[in-house]
């Protein structure tokens, strides 16, 4: 008897580069990419059958248990790293506040002023007290191998000042966005139904509404039109009009 195949787990980020998220696996990559939008019968909040476009996935793409475990997994670790803010733990308050003491002495600010260094730094901890410590660390690295990019405004960074509290925020807010999107990708199968062929449902929908149009418009007795009815009256097929006789010309 053949084994089963093991299955690849999800690679959490590395501790020491949160900021790098790694690869998903193929099967996982599977999922996602099989995932899609179809209108599939669902109850209302009236408990009544209606249609509504939702996330399916094809009965043999299901997510197993095994797997779906993985997934939860894998963005539990996520969250896990997106917690690492000044305002949830100390120790995260601690890293933020020594990468920011660091930066603050190697690169002179853009602004001149006589306000003392734990002044500064606590405007920086103010600014970014609800980013994770290991985005701004990232973010202070990318500065200073100048491979931030452009600012707001489509022009080159001053590398050579330390940037401003705001400044700083908008560069570590790109790799809490980059987790975010990891957890709402793999995050996707597990929101996904089983999918169920509704196109003959779909029909007599369609039909129902051709009929009921077509009561009105005859000024019908709609009280008594069922749903059945109304699909048997779409159904029936108008008959052609009657070609127009050409007109023959007038005899001289």
């Amino acid at each position: 008897m053949t084994a089963l195949a093991k299955l690849e787990p999800i690679k959490p980020p590395s501790e020491r580069r949160p900021a790098t998220i790694p690869k998903l696996p193929a099967w996982a990559e599977s999922l996602h990419a099989a995932v899609r939008s179809e209108p599939q019968l669902v109850l209302n909040k009236q408990g009544q059958e209606t249609f509504r476009d939702v996330m399916v996935l094809p009965p043999a793409m299901m997510p197993t248990e095994d797997q779906r475990r993985e997934i939860e997994n894998h963005i539990a670790s996520l969250r896990y790293y997106l917690h690492q803010t000044p305002e949830n733990t100390d120790e995260a308050e601690t890293a933020m506040a020594m990468a920011i003491t660091k930066l603050l002495a190697v690169l002179p600010s853009a602004r001149r002023s006589e306000i003392g260094t734990d002044i500064r730094n606590d405007a920086y901890l103010d600014v970014l007290d609800d980013v994770p410590h290991w985005a701004v660390e990232n973010a202070i690295r990318r500065w200073h191998r100048h491979s931030c990019g452009t600012d707001e405004r489509g022009r080159p960074h001053d590398y050579k000042w330390a940037p401003d509290p705001g400044t700083l925020r908008v560069l570590a807010m790109d790799d809490v966005r980059s987790m975010l999107n990891r957890i709402d990708q793999v995050g996707v199968p597990l929101k996904a139904v089983e999918y169920v062929d509704c196109s003959d449902a779909l029909e007599r929908g369609r039909l129902a509404m051709r009929g009921l149009h077509k009561a009105m418009k005859d000024k019908g007795d709609l009280g008594a039109l069922t749903f059945d009815k109304a699909v048997a009256l779409g159904g029936q097929t108008e008959a052609p009009a009657p070609a127009q006789q050409p007109q023959t010309e007038a005899a001289e």
